[in-house]
């Protein structure tokens, strides 16, 4: 949901051209809609006998272990519904798979987290129940730009927001740079891992840096302009990157100096003792965010609105922030951060927005645009 882009390789247009997961250090991919099935069912229907549940399933690794430490016992004991939490099995086709469990008739979860881009492909298929929004009152407190709409009406309520930042090894790489420029300076052959993929990141970073802003990506004329000009990195980039393992283990191994990567996994990388610096550039961070989504086979209806009612709680954003390290969607004015939470979460400039009318109008040319770029 979170990664952007093909790892390993480029990924191929066509009705899944893009999809990419957004996790935090996420398990091993690669499975079949039955083994998504089994994998997602792993943890049973748990509770007592005649307890209400749900199964929630979130972004593996920290952000897991911090809702289900910090947030989901709250929620129990407010409304006594048991959740059931379950890692997103990473991989390129989880979407695929989601929507082929759905149409079956059996959904995997009763929510999940749904990267922007995943919305929109989800859409298309049909995947995402519509939610009433008079039984969520506090999504009034999200955000508008955080709410998901589609033809029918919301399909999806803001979960949670994260950064793509530059990050380098501050030994290596002197002065420790301000500016998504470095990743084009000459000096630094055969130096970075950057997102990789037609849904990379890269575009938007590129357009925000040398094109005025992400709008040149809303037409064909305008992908191919940054493109180009994402073709001048090639010489120096080691690594195209999908999967945030891959990454992490090319910064921690020093097989690269620096590249893009997520703010909060970031974090915790140098509080563990990985010799890191985490840099908000000076044109902005990237950011991108995921919502609430429930698949339309799942009949937890009820237990899904009260659960994400909760989560817009004002108090809620606020402990999101303090304990997994990820912004808050909340409007700002609602929230009560300590500054040293602030200051973790929060950019010191003015973020770029991932573009996604762009991706939802050109996303199989921008993967076969990248790919060319790739491959030549």
């Amino acid at each position: 949901m979170r990664g952007l882009g093909g790892r390993g390789g480029f990924l191929t247009a066509g009705p899944i051209a893009g999809l990419s997961r957004r996790g935090l250090l996420r398990g091993a991919g690669g499975l079949g809609a039955t083994s998504l099935l089994a994998a997602c069912s792993q943890h049973g229907e748990g509770g007592a006998p005649g307890q209400r549940s749900l199964k929630v399933s979130a972004f593996g690794g920290n952000f897991e272990h911090a809702m289900s430490t910090h947030i989901y016992p709250l929620f129990e004991q407010k409304t006594g519904i048991k959740v059931l939490s379950q890692p997103e099995p990473a991989g390129v086709q989880f979407l695929l798979q989601l929507i082929a469990a759905n149409k079956a008739g059996m959904a995997p979860m009763d929510l999940c987290v749904a990267a922007s881009i995943d919305i929109l492909r989800g859409r298309q298929a049909k995947l995402w129940r519509t939610r009433d929004m008079s039984k969520i009152p506090n999504a009034a407190n999200i955000s508008p730009e955080y709410i998901a709409h589609g033809p029918t009406g919301v399909d999806g309520i803001g979960a949670t927001g994260w950064y793509m930042v530059m990050v380098a090894n501050p030994t290596a790489v002197t002065p420790v740079p301000d500016s998504w420029t470095v990743f084009w300076d000459p000096r630094y052959r055969d130096a970075w891992g950057l997102s990789g993929g037609g849904a990379s990141g890269m575009f938007e970073i590129t357009a925000g840096t040398y094109f005025g802003g992400v709008d040149i990506l809303n037409t064909e004329d305008g992908i191919r302009k940054v493109t180009a000009k994402m073709a001048e990195l090639k010489p120096n980039t080691k690594l195209w990157w999908d999967s945030e393992g891959t990454m992490q283990t090319a910064l921690e191994n020093g097989e690269v100096k620096g590249g893009t990567y997520y703010a909060d996994v970031a974090k915790t990388m140098i509080d563990s003792g990985v010799n890191l610096k985490r840099i908000f550039p000076k044109e902005g961070p990237l950011i991108d965010y995921g919502c609430w989504c429930q698949p339309t086979s799942s009949k937890k209806v009820e237990e899904a609105d009260i659960f994400i009612n909760f989560m817009c709680q004002p108090d809620i954003q606020n402990l999101l922030a303090e304990k997994v390290n990820v912004p808050p969607l909340a409007r700002k004015e609602l929230l009560n951060l300590s500054p040293q939470a602030a200051a973790l979460v929060s950019s010191p400039v003015k973020p770029i927005p991932t573009n996604l009318e762009a991706r939802s109008k050109h996303l199989d040319f921008m993967v076969q645009q990248f790919n060319q770029m790739a491959a030549s």
